[in-house]
């Protein structure tokens, strides 16, 4: 219904909600963690549970009897999925699901108050707290569908002005990677070069100028060694230059063959992806390049 993230609902490849499992499972074991496996500390969460859940669902009975009393005999109401109809005997069932939501909620406030220092708190804090972020999530899909929406849209579908910057950090076989992809585009492309060392830098300019010739190689100066400010400045100039263009940052990177090799690279790919996704007609291509030597 969207109350929970979606990637609950994914089944993996045993047909099962693969992380709807491993979330419980990692709950209960930090359940179970947290109250040494004591099942006398953990029996008042559990009832609290429960009786919460049966004091929700005999009041959802009662508002719809409610519901039920309005209703003319033979009327008809499709309700979330299923039909209201009208029920000669919807007083004393009423009465019945109000004694057991009184019931309920009774036995719910003894096991609250009661084993309150066991633990039980950790129950009347979490549930608020757990059905306020449903809602939250509930309501950030609903935005996002609509936001979405091509109800009423106008927009003209066509193709726009590109705009190609390829990030140069050094050169070499994966920068010349990342150079041919912006070169197979069929589009013009701009090289930039982030200088935070000037002696790196000017090393960078006599390899490019020997390399690839008349090529010209933009340098934007980033005087506190940011990597990001100095390009989202540059690619905002172009943004204002021409509102109705893309602009296509292409990065080049390199892809090792385990986690542990990966991690002795710099890997600020992940850098510029956090810092261009608040930046409208941006897109960003990552080129990697394989590396199949082990250390």
């Amino acid at each position: 219904d969207g109350f929970l993230p979606r990637q609950l609902t994914f089944r993996g490849g045993r047909l099962v909600f693969s992380w709807g499992i491993a979330v419980l499972a990692g709950v209960a074991s930090l359940l179970v963690i947290l109250f040494q496996a004591s099942v006398s500390a953990l029996i008042p969460l559990y009832a609290i549970g429960v009786f919460l859940s049966f004091t929700l669902s005999q009041s959802g009975m009662v508002v719809r009897w409610h519901k039920v009393s309005r209703m003319q005999p033979g009327d008809e109401v499709e309700v979330h999925g299923s039909i209201m109809r009208f029920d000669p005997q919807w007083r004393w069932k009423q009465v019945m699901n109000a004694l057991g939501a009184v019931m309920t909620f009774v036995v719910m406030i003894v096991f609250a108050v009661t084993k309150f220092r066991d633990g039980a708190w950790i129950v009347i804090v979490l549930t608020p707290a757990l059905v306020w972020s449903f809602f939250r999530v509930y309501h950030h899909y609903k935005s996002v569908v609509a936001e979405l929406s091509l109800a009423g849209e106008t927009r003209v579908i066509g193709a726009r002005p590109l705009r190609t910057i390829v990030l140069i950090d050094n050169l070499h076989a994966a920068s010349i990677r990342a150079i041919n992809f912006a070169m197979s585009l069929g589009q013009p492309w701009t090289a930039v070069h982030i200088s935070i060392d000037p002696e790196r830098t000017a090393n960078l300019e006599q390899k490019w100028a020997q390399r690839m010739g008349d090529t010209p190689l933009l340098v934007l100066p980033s005087p506190y060694r940011s990597l990001t400010e100095p390009l989202i400045a540059y690619v905002q100039q172009l943004r204002q230059e021409a509102p109705d263009a893309y602009i296509h940052v292409v990065l080049g990177g390199l892809t090792t063959e385990s986690f542990w090799q990966q991690g002795l690279h710099r890997n600020s790919t992940l850098v510029f992806r956090m810092a261009f996704r608040q930046l409208e007609g941006v897109a960003i291509t990552n080129v990697p390049y394989q590396l199949h030597q082990g250390l």
